[in-house]
């Protein structure tokens, strides 16, 4: 697929999420963005071509997980956690 990310876990990742045919790519001036293609979802996912972050992947998968939960309860899968 193509190159998106200098972090090879990063790559690999959104290469992943393309591939789905859920997420479209669009590019920005210094970054890809992915978009989510449901159209009930505006969530993107701003691609981090260079980081210098050491927890880049982290906060990217931490976020793309953040988004699946916010996902399934929206739908209606899973419930949401209920607090005492």
């Amino acid at each position: 697929m193509s190159n998106l990310s200098n972090d090879s876990k990063i790559n690999e990742m959104c290469n992943a999420m393309l591939k789905s045919g859920r997420w479209a790519l669009s590019r920005h001036s210094k970054h890809p963005i992915l978009r989510h293609t449901a159209t009930e979802s505006n969530k993107s996912f701003i691609v981090p071509s260079t980081p210098s972050d050491p927890r880049a992947y982290a906060n990217f998968r931490s976020d793309y997980n953040r988004f699946l939960r916010a996902n399934l309860i929206q739908i209606g899968i899973i419930t949401p956690k209920q607090e005492a």
